[in-house]
C-alpha cells in the first residue's frame, strides 16, 4: 500500500481507543486533544481526536471539523500535510510528515526555505485559510528534503465569502499574524534587521504595536 492509494482504515476508532487505553502511539497533546501516530502496512499517519466530555468535547470536535474543512480547501498545496479524511466526526486522519521542528533544524539554504514558506502561506491565504498560530515554532517543520511544512491548523479561521463582517475582519487579522510571524522567524525577532521588502510585509494591529513598544520599554528599564 502506498501513500497514493491509502484509504482511511475502518479500524481507526478501535485503534485510537485501544491506544488511549494502553498509553501507546501517543505522539503529542494539543488544545484539541491527543495526536496519535500509526504505521499501517508501511504507511505512517496521524489521528487527531478530541478529548474530554460534554460541552468541552463538543467544542473540541467542532474545531476538528473546522480543521478538516481547512485541509479540504488546501488540498494539493505542497508543504501542507495530506488529509485522508474524518472518521465519525471525531477522528481527523492526516499524513505523517517526517521532519525536524523549526526550532531544532539545521538549514542548507535558510533564505530559500523562508521564500518557500512565504509562498505556502500566501497559497493557503488565497484558498481562504488563515493559520493564526505560526508564531509557535512547533507548527513549522523542516522536512528531510529541506522543504517547509506547516502543521496543526487547530486555530484556523476560514474565510466566508459574502457579507460576514466579523468573519472577514478576523480572517484578515489572522492573515496579518501569519505574515508577521514569518518575518519574526526569518529575522529571529530582530525586525530592525529585516530587508526593506520584508519590512513592508509587517502589518501590526494597534494592540500589537502597543505591546511591542511596551516590550522595548521593558528592555530599557529592567
Amino acid at each position: 500500500m502506498s501513500q497514493l492509494d491509502f484509504q482511511i482504515p475502518r479500524f481507526v476508532p478501535q485503534w485510537v481507543e485501544s491506544s488511549l487505553e494502553n498509553g501507546k502511539n501517543i505522539l503529542a497533546t494539543s488544545n484539541q486533544g491527543i495526536v496519535l501516530h500509526f504505521n499501517e502496512a508501511g504507511v505512517e499517519f496521524l489521528v487527531k481526536t478530541a478529548m474530554g466530555s460534554g460541552p468541552v468535547r463538543q467544542a473540541r470536535e467542532a474545531t476538528l471539523l473546522r480543521e478538516y474543512s481547512a485541509y479540504q480547501k488546501m488540498e494539493g498545496i505542497e508543504g501542507i500535510p495530506k488529509c485522508y479524511g474524518m472518521v465519525d466526526d471525531r477522528y481527523l486522519v492526516l499524513e505523517y510528515v517526517c521532519g525536524t521542528h523549526y526550532r531544532d533544524a539545521e538549514f542548507e539554504d535558510r533564505d530559500a526555505w523562508f521564500a518557500s514558506l512565504l509562498q505556502i502561506i500566501r497559497e493557503f491565504h488565497a484558498r481562504g485559510v488563515a493559520h493564526g498560530d505560526l508564531k509557535s515554532k512547533s507548527n513549522l517543520l523542516v522536512t528531510r528534503k529541506q522543504r517547509p511544512c506547516v502543521i496543526d491548523f487547530g486555530t484556523t479561521v476560514l474565510h466566508k465569502p459574502g457579507l460576514h463582517p466579523l468573519n472577514n475582519m478576523l480572517f484578515e487579522y489572522l492573515k496579518r499574524l501569519d505574515i508577521n510571524a514569518w518575518v519574526k522567524h526569518k529575522y529571529h525577532g530582530n525586525y530592525e534587521a529585516a530587508s526593506p521588502d520584508d519590512a513592508r510585509l509587517l502589518d501590526y494591529s494597534r494592540f500589537e504595536s502597543l505591546l511591542r513598544r511596551y516590550r522595548k520599554w521593558k528592555k530599557r528599564h529592567p
